[in-house]
């Protein structure tokens, strides 16, 4: 069961590296100074004058000049891969071939095949992982866990998924180009929110759920809002896909942005006894309910939890996570093999809608 980690009597924090200075970048450096399992101890970036200001800021110890002299510190023992997946490959072999653990930035990598060559790298004794876990490792995930390992869903039966963003204001800086362009991020929404989705869908469960075929479709930028993103952005910005699993489990699935319309978000799962009415993400005003059949009134609801997450908790727990398994050996919350898993389903989400046709998803790692 996945749990943001109590440290309370730490005395060996796990020294890291990170690498990229950017706006994720910054937050595992923040949480690093914040949490005692951690310590940041060096920075790299392309752009040194960043890497240098982001040291400063928040006191990191080394500006290194490139990922040779990151790993030749004794006190790095993890590296944080924060930038682009079309970048992540090369550095992340070297990160290995050095003996250092690795937490690699969402998505895990380009595609399947890629998830394959790290583990093919992998030590016997290194930590990889993906933080596409960091919803499962908020304090919420904890009930809606429980809920669903203590059977009050009956047999589980599917998922409903929808998440529509409508399009902001026309922006005065354009957002990075990685969000929306396939040759640096593998694709568009899917690969960005994608995989935070079907990290939660497929992990909230005491089995992880085993996706055995898809039927997907896609769409891009409206015409309309061509303008709101750098040029050359060809990822998807709309996704629906039918997610069949194994044990007769089913996952209607909807993720958009730049929605010409107003925002919508349904999270149901639901079995032959109850339902569980949910969220995913950090919502203080949201209540998590219990929907469950009753022999007399016909169906009665509680309430499992009132949100205590807040967005600054969004980057702590999946290094907390991280920390725990480079400390105790066990098994992050998206591990390699879990995070194949995910990365297939998103393959073969890609596949079905250029196909036009339902597709099997690729076995396990």
């Amino acid at each position: 069961m996945v749990r943001t980690v109590a440290w309370p009597y730490v005395t060996s924090p796990v020294g890291i590296g990170v690498v990229g200075c950017g706006v994720i970048g910054t937050q595992h450096v923040r949480v690093a100074c914040e949490l005692p399992c951690v310590s940041p101890r060096a920075v790299l970036d392309l752009a040194r004058d960043r890497a240098e200001a982001l040291a400063a800021a928040y006191g990191v110890p080394r500006v290194c000049a490139d990922l040779e002299e990151m790993l030749a510190l004794s006190e790095v023992e993890a590296v944080v891969m924060a930038v682009p997946a079309a970048f992540r490959m090369p550095m992340s072999r070297q990160v290995l071939a050095a003996g250092c653990h690795l937490l690699l930035e969402k998505p895990v990598a380009m595609n399947a095949g890629e998830v394959r060559r790290l583990a093919s790298w992998r030590g016997p004794d290194q930590v990889v992982a993906c933080c596409a876990a960091r919803f499962r490792c908020l304090g919420s995930f904890a009930p809606v866990y429980e809920v669903l390992a203590a059977g009050k869903l009956g047999t589980p039966r599917g998922a409903v998924f929808r998440a529509l963003t409508p399009a902001p204001p026309r922006p005065e800086i354009l957002p990075p180009a990685w969000r929306l362009q396939s040759r640096l991020n593998g694709g568009g929404v899917l690969m960005n929110w994608g995989c935070y989705d079907l990290d939660y869908l497929l992990g909230m469960w005491p089995e992880p759920l085993v996706p055995r075929t898809v039927s997907a479709r896609m769409w891009g930028l409206g015409p309309d809002y061509r303008d709101f993103v750098v040029p050359d952005s060809d990822g998807e910005t709309h996704v629906t896909a039918w997610i069949e699993c194994e044990d007769g489990f089913r996952i209607s699935y909807e993720r958009g942005e730049y929605h010409p319309g107003p925002r919508r978000a349904e999270f149901q799962v639901f079995g032959d006894r109850g339902s569980l009415d949910l969220t995913m993400v950090p919502n203080q005003d949201h209540v998590d309910t219990l929907w469950r059949s009753d022999d007399a009134a016909g169906c009665v609801s509680e309430t499992v939890q009132c949100h205590p997450d807040r967005a600054a908790d969004l980057h702590s727990g999946v290094v907390e996570d991280f920390c725990r398994a480079v400390r105790s050996g066990s098994e992050p919350a998206a591990g390699l093999e879990f995070s194949f898993r995910v990365q297939a389903t998103l393959d073969a989400m890609y596949r079905s809608a250029q196909a036009g046709c339902p597709v099997e998803v690729e076995p396990s790692l």
